[in-house]
């Protein structure tokens, strides 16, 4: 396992010394999580105040790495729980599927031990597929799950038969139109809709692939992670159609977003965004240090109508910030806190949240000191924030058609937030995490 890159799972985990274990850097993680669930003003049951919190739901024990799906027709929100990969390990973990207008449950799937290392897709047909990691030491077992939409167990599928070791980040499926679901394991896998294995593609880098395949209109599968450079795969047989290499191991953990000409936008590791056409030319790369910022990226962009590119930042000097691209990649606007308590690190406003363009603009987006804010497009000026009891990691919303926003916290508390959006913008490209309400991954 590589630690310098489990140290960056949460800054209380970075090292902090010879000498120094993990209980002590739980004890830090703790306090930050008190601290950030007192803005919110409320206990255990008790909404933030001021409060645009519809309901809330506590799942147990939390969600650090899924965001909310929505069924096809709206009313079920679909979350999973799981915890940072340092974490002591919990046998109380479960996939709910909640009712959207008012937060009660209307399944639960027990999953014990096995954590919900994924955001959850909804299938054409209602079904949801998501991806389970059990920890044993430093290695894990990965398997798909695809359930029904009345929480019953379909099939599983082993997607890490070699046992690789355990990575920071995700694995969310990917779903075609005709219900091909497409994941990443040991290596990246394409099941049909019944369980029946399609192809498997790439070989095994001797690490768990913790990010997600993303579909283009015409079907071709993109995919990206650490030493796996951004790659073109056929959706019928997973042959490769072209490979672009994206500076030093292509580290990336973050899905690529897809722009209405089928460019693809993609924030790695060590700060850096690149646009990539369809035929895999390089056509920008923007720095974060050009800005003046240092810092890495595991906020998936989102693109708007008229090109604009919006990821977040983590670990940032002189601070975490959301930032905002024109097409070309020059920067538009940079949104950095200004109200932080003075105790409180600039980094600690970490941005993991990928964020998510509503229908009248708005652009949405979790932080890790515990807040979602909504933000101006044209400038990045702040419209409203909400704050929440614990830190919101790698969680992303999810916009519904009413004005919902969902979002999860490390608390395990789900939210229901009202807006004044009225879903994900039409015209946008890609106006959210995994594109869609569904969390398909896929190009409409």
């Amino acid at each position: 396992m590589d630690r310098r890159r489990v140290a960056h799972e949460h800054p209380a985990l970075r090292p902090a010394g010879p000498g120094v274990g993990w209980s002590v850097r739980l004890l830090v993680l703790l306090v930050l999580l008190a601290v950030a669930a007192g803005c919110g003003g409320g206990g255990p049951g008790v909404p933030p105040a001021p409060t645009r919190v519809r309901w809330t739901f506590l799942a147990a024990p939390a969600v650090y790495y899924g965001s909310p799906a929505l069924s096809t027709d709206g009313r079920t929100v679909y979350v999973g729980t799981s915890l940072w990969i340092s974490a002591p390990m919990s046998a109380a973990h479960a996939f709910t599927a909640l009712d959207a207008a008012t937060g009660s449950a209307r399944w639960s799937y027990p999953l014990g031990a096995r954590e919900v290392r994924s955001t959850p897709a909804v299938g054409p047909d209602g079904s949801i597929s998501f991806v389970v990691e059990q920890r044993t030491g430093a290695s894990a077992s990965d398997a798909l799950l695809h359930i029904s939409s009345a929480g019953n167990l379909l099939w599983e599928r082993d997607v890490n038969p070699t046992g690789v070791t355990l990575e920071v980040g995700q694995s969310a499926p990917a779903i075609a139109g005709d219900g091909t679901i497409y994941v990443a394991g040991d290596r990246l896998y394409a099941f049909r809709p019944d369980g029946s294995p399609r192809w498997t593609a790439l070989a095994p880098t001797g690490e768990a692939w913790k990010n997600a395949p993303v579909i283009g209109r015409d079907g071709t599968v993109y995919f990206v992670t650490h030493n796996v450079p951004l790659t073109a795969l056929d959706p019928d047989t997973g042959a490769v159609r072209w490979q672009r290499s994206l500076g030093v191991d292509d580290h990336c953990l973050a899905s690529p977003a897809i722009g209405a000409d089928g460019t693809l936008y993609v924030a790695t590791q060590p700060g850096l965004v690149y646009a990539v056409s369809a035929a895999g030319d390089l056509r920008w790369q923007f720095d974060i240090a050009s800005a003046g910022f240092t810092g890495y990226l595991r906020s998936s962009p989102a693109v708007d109508a008229d090109g604009a590119i919006y990821f977040g930042l983590n670990g940032g000097s002189p601070s975490s910030a959301l930032f905002a691209l024109t097409p070309g990649g020059a920067v538009r606007w940079i949104f950095q806190p200004g109200d932080l308590p003075a105790d409180v690190p600039r980094d600690h406003f970490d941005v993991y949240s990928s964020p998510a363009i509503g229908s009248d603009g708005t652009v949405y987006f979790g932080q890790e000191f515990g807040r979602v804010y909504a933000l101006d497009p044209s400038g990045g000026a702040v419209r409203w924030m909400q704050a929440t009891r614990s830190g919101i990691t790698w969680p992303s919303p999810a916009l519904a058609a009413d004005g919902l926003l969902y979002i999860c916290d490390l608390s395990g508390t789900c939210y229901a937030i009202s807006t004044d959006s009225r879903g994900t913008k039409a015209t946008a490209p890609w106006p959210k995490f995994r594109g869609d309400a569904q969390n398909t991954g896929r190009q409409p």
